[in-house]
């Protein structure tokens, strides 16, 4: 597209202005509807975001429960009140009254625990093959 910026002398300015402001509204208006409308978040129904968990998604969760459930107390604790409470470092120490460098390692353990539990197939399955494969 080549602009021609420079006007001839006896062109009137007023019409090229609305020529300028007329094409101004026209791409708004063509942007506002391949974008659609837009809702303050506040007026936005909770539901509309929210969707029913997928046949695998819901055996996932429950597969991860167990292996929480598998954990020994302290780990288990530490993970849920970090990951699941979304507290900091800090503030689970003072609700366990821990030092941090403990909460640190704890997590730690806990997070490669539940990695192995997740990772190894169940009994009676064929050894060797991960029962949930991590993808990158």
């Amino acid at each position: 597209m080549v602009f021609n910026w420079s006007r001839r002398r006896d062109d009137n300015p007023r019409s090229w202005v609305f020529a300028i402001l007329h094409n101004l509204a026209v791409n708004r208006l063509r942007q506002d509807a391949r974008r659609g409308g837009s809702v303050p978040i506040e007026d936005v129904p909770e539901a509309t975001g929210a969707r029913a968990a997928t046949q695998e998604e819901t055996v996932y969760g429950h597969e991860v429960m167990a292996a929480i459930e598998r954990l020994p107390p302290d780990q288990r604790s530490i993970l849920l009140l970090i990951s699941v409470e979304d507290l900091t470092y800090a503030e689970a120490a003072k609700v366990l009254e821990i030092p941090l460098g403990t909460v640190m390692s704890r997590l730690s353990r806990a997070r490669e625990q539940l990695r192995t539990i997740l990772e190894t197939k169940p009994s009676g399955g064929s050894a060797g093959r991960p029962y949930i494969w991590r993808v990158k």
